[in-house]
């Protein structure tokens, strides 16, 4: 059991180390549970020890907590990383590769919001690449409900918003005479 818990651990430091994005639990959880490498249960184990070592970190949306490898897991992953069998690195990386769009559209765009000490609520939507911002949108409304609307609809309207935004933002200005 400990040497197959190690390889999970193994699993998910490589997965977030190759796709240089941050994850979700239920991306990894999915992989690793629909492979049949293990069950539910381990996989929120093995997260848990990760975290507790410092070889993962979270982040928090408003309904979502994203992963990523940090330097220690980086260090870790080099030196033991060689515990995966190439078959395990290459069906990982197939598994990358097939399901890059779902990942990308999944990683990429991400909402969430907070109350306003004026007590009305932001909602901010960014789209990120390379767990970088390139457009971030941030609006206040004057309840929960809307913020929370507003996060739900991101995913949807990003693409026709962003591309909006820059239509508009670079058009060429009218000269004045």
């Amino acid at each position: 059991m400990n040497e197959a818990f190690t390889i999970y651990k193994l699993i998910i430091l490589y997965t977030l180390n190759e796709i240089e994005s941050p994850l979700t639990f239920g991306l990894i959880s999915d992989y690793l549970t629909g492979h049949e490498y293990t069950n539910y249960f381990n996989v929120q184990n093995a997260f848990a020890e990760l975290l507790d070592a410092d070889l993962i970190r979270c982040s928090n949306t408003y309904n979502t907590a994203y992963y990523e490898i940090t330097p220690a897991g980086r260090e870790t992953l080099e030196l033991f990383g060689n515990t995966l069998s190439r078959e395990i690195r290459q069906e990982i990386d197939d598994y990358l590769q097939e399901n890059n769009h779902e990942i990308v559209q999944r990683v990429t765009l991400i909402s969430d919001y907070s109350k306003n000490i004026n007590g009305e609520y932001t909602a901010t939507c960014s789209l990120m690449e390379k767990n970088v911002p390139i457009f971030e949108l941030k609006l206040s409304v004057p309840d929960e409900e809307d913020a929370l609307r507003i996060c739900n609809n991101w995913q949807a309207s990003s693409d026709d918003l962003y591309a909006a935004a820059v239509k508009n933002l670079l058009r060429p200005t009218e000269e004045t005479e």
